[in-house]
């Protein structure tokens, strides 16, 4: 396995475990420790530690480690009303510019995630992985490449603080399963009825505080 290969292993592995909660809140996470854990030399551990401190996943503590960052429901308020910022910027442009192919790919899309919601019992990861891939791919259509690939930092630290704050409890009791609103938003971009198309996107960003907020 390359270099690149592993720290990407490790990278994923301690990910996965800060938001599936294995790591204890007050974990201080160590290079000794994680290359026992995942099998691999210190040099990829460091270098997945670095990027995740880069990302503002963990937190380095001088000569102990690293420190877990601990999500609170304000960073979900925050990165929620940031995404309504970037999303609605490009609103214009993407009623100007969507093609037919692109619009038959995100029905795709949109029939995709329909399917896996038949069942009423859809993971937490796989319902927020669905979103994710329709709400950028929208975004692209505007062709600002850094306005995409910021829209995706935010929306996956979105993901992180609402998977480090919920993933015990059940997703329908603070997420919206709104199965029908992205194919109704993309109905309203087609007929290039900005109004609805940006009270329906604002609605589907803005449902988790809703939720928060019950």
């Amino acid at each position: 396995m390359s270099k690149e290969s592993l720290k990407r292993k490790v990278y994923n592995g301690i990910l996965e475990r800060i938001i599936r909660k294995q790591y204890p809140a007050d974990t201080i996470l160590n290079e000794k420790e994680l290359s026992e854990q995942f099998g691999v030399s210190k040099a990829p551990v460091r270098e997945a530690l670095i990027e995740l401190n880069q990302e503002d996943i963990v937190r380095c503590i001088p000569r102990a480690g690293y420190q877990i960052v601990q999500f609170t429901e304000t960073d979900i308020w925050e990165a929620t009303e940031l995404r309504r910022i970037l999303e609605l910027a490009m609103l214009d442009k993407i009623i100007a510019q969507i093609t037919p192919t692109q619009t038959a790919n995100l029905y795709a899309n949109i029939e995709e995630t329909h399917r896996d919601r038949t069942d009423t019992s859809i993971t937490l990861d796989a319902w927020w992985s669905n979103n994710i891939r329709f709400h950028l791919a929208l975004n692209a259509v505007a062709r600002n490449s850094l306005l995409t690939s910021t829209l995706e930092k935010v929306i996956l630290r979105l993901w992180r603080a609402i998977a480090q704050l919920f993933w015990d409890q059940n997703p329908g009791n603070y997420m919206g399963f709104r199965y029908d609103t992205h194919r109704t938003l993309l109905k309203a971009i087609e007929s290039k009825d900005k109004p609805l198309a940006e009270k329906i996107l604002i609605d589907d960003i803005s449902s988790i505080e809703e939720r928060l907020r019950s």
